[in-house]
């Protein structure tokens, strides 16, 4: 899929979607920059990259930290001199109530789940330019479809659909394409994180996501990394600004999807 030594970032790629996106990448010969806050699990999955003959780089942060979007492009430019694909995967969850909501909810949401991934793509545009490279925003089907108790997760989600779409337009005439796809449940922690918070109880979250593991309804973390591989290669080479539900049909028939 003329991928081999192309360079890409993922973030939030310690765990679930953003991990099992920087495995398929590099599986493929991309070199891959990890990223997230928990350096444990970031330097043993680029240890597992490494050691099956691919190449990955750990870069340890919190992307509520404004700083981090240069240091990821540094980071590309100085090892590898180079970068073609930025996945922004990274969110945080907030499951609450209306009366609940705070403004450091709507803060930290947004500063993570909508501007890093803006603020990264403005860092890396001199780069993405040399190589008309293309972004994949992970977004959410939640973007689309409001769920209860989820207003502020599901306002981000739907800026950051339209953000895409902006950046599509404002980039197409240079090359880069820019998509988002739209998620709904996957097993993945940011589900127990959910379920933690709607539940109130880690124990019972846990109890239920287990359940939910093998529901036919959620999904696996490997099925979101199989799309976003193709929209980075040059078979997806016409698909750019799209906004595309991957949830295996589930939505049909949602009261708002009618």
């Amino acid at each position: 899929m003329s991928l081999q030594q192309k360079t890409a970032i993922v973030t939030g790629s310690t765990s679930g979607i953003g991990e099992a996106t920087a495995r398929a990448l590099a599986a493929e010969g991309i070199r891959v920059i990890v990223t997230g806050r928990n350096a444990e699990r970031g330097n043993r999955i680029i240890e597992e990259i490494n050691a099956n003959g691919s190449e990955a780089l750990f870069v340890q942060g919190d992307l509520s930290d404004r700083n981090m979007p240069i240091r990821l492009v540094d980071m590309a430019q100085r090892e590898w001199g180079r970068l073609d694909m930025i996945v922004n995967n990274a969110a945080l969850v907030c499951n609450k109530p209306i009366e609940s909501v705070t403004h450091g909810d709507w803060d930290r949401l947004f500063e993570v789940n909508v501007k890093a991934g803006f603020f990264l793509v403005q860092a890396a545009l001199p780069l993405l330019r040399e190589t008309k490279g293309n972004i994949v925003n992970v977004s959410s089907i939640n973007g689309l479809l409001n769920d209860k108790n989820n207003l502020v997760y599901d306002v981000m989600k739907a800026a950051l659909n339209h953000m895409t779409r902006g950046l599509a337009m404002e980039l197409r005439g240079e090359g880069i394409r820019v998509n988002a796809l739209l998620p709904a449940g996957v097993a993945t922690p940011l589900l127990d994180q959910w379920l933690t918070q709607a539940l109130g109880s880690a124990e019972q979250a846990k109890s239920i996501a287990q359940e939910l593991m093998d529901a036919p309804n959620v999904g696996k973390p490997w099925q979101i990394a199989d799309a976003v591989l193709f929209l980075l290669s040059d078979r997806a080479s016409w698909i750019n600004g799209a906004v595309i539900p991957i949830e295996g049909g589930y939505s049909i028939g949602h009261p708002a999807a009618d």
